[in-house]
């Protein structure tokens, strides 16, 4: 599929604010990769991609996991930020052509992180995390550790999502917690 295809298609899909984010992500992605030796392109695919799933419509989202067979577990099926990285796995796939397995596996696990991590999926969650336009309290330090430390900055990263869950009384998915104590080891 030629870029500029994949460009109409997102935004006819995820909307003209969601699409510039996903080039911020990409802009951001792009150079954690330089920096720590990932390959350019699978970078630049998973990065354009990340939001796939996110569409602009609420109710397209359970419709399009029904249509893949995509069943939810507890933590998952009233959590449209989760759903959307699942459903971004299969419109990436299915949509757009993608089979690398890293490049959808950067998808799926850009909101929760996962056990075992690959470089390319922490510069995707983490990308995703630290773009430009993200301003939250202690954004400023994950963006300067990513730099020189990706197990750092995605320790950091996830560890203060789980505390805004928390506060928020918001379902913690498994894969979170899993990420957390894998990367403390």
């Amino acid at each position: 599929m030629k870029v500029i295809n994949i460009k109409d298609k997102l935004v006819s899909s995820i909307g003209t604010k969601r699409f510039n984010h996903s080039i911020r992500v990409v802009d951001t992605a792009m150079k954690l990769s330089r920096m720590h030796n990932v390959s350019l392109k699978k970078t630049h695919i998973a990065a354009i991609l990340h939001d796939c799933g996110r569409l602009k419509e609420d109710n397209k989202v359970l419709e399009k996991l029904k249509y893949y067979g995509i069943i939810l577990d507890n933590d998952t099926s009233g959590n449209l930020n989760l759903q959307h990285s699942i459903l971004g796995r299969f419109i990436a796939s299915e949509e757009f052509g993608i089979e690398d397995c890293d490049i959808l596996n950067a998808i799926r696990f850009h909101t929760t992180g996962r056990r075992r991590m690959t470089d390319i999926e922490k510069i995707i969650y983490l990308a995703d995390a630290i773009e430009p336009d993200r301003e939250y309290e202690g954004v400023e330090l994950i963006r300067k550790i990513a730099q020189v430390d990706l197990d750092k900055a995605l320790l950091i990263s996830l560890e203060q999502t789980l505390d805004y869950l928390k506060k928020n009384d918001i379902s913690i998915n498994k894969n979170t917690i899993e990420a957390i104590e894998w990367l403390k080891k």
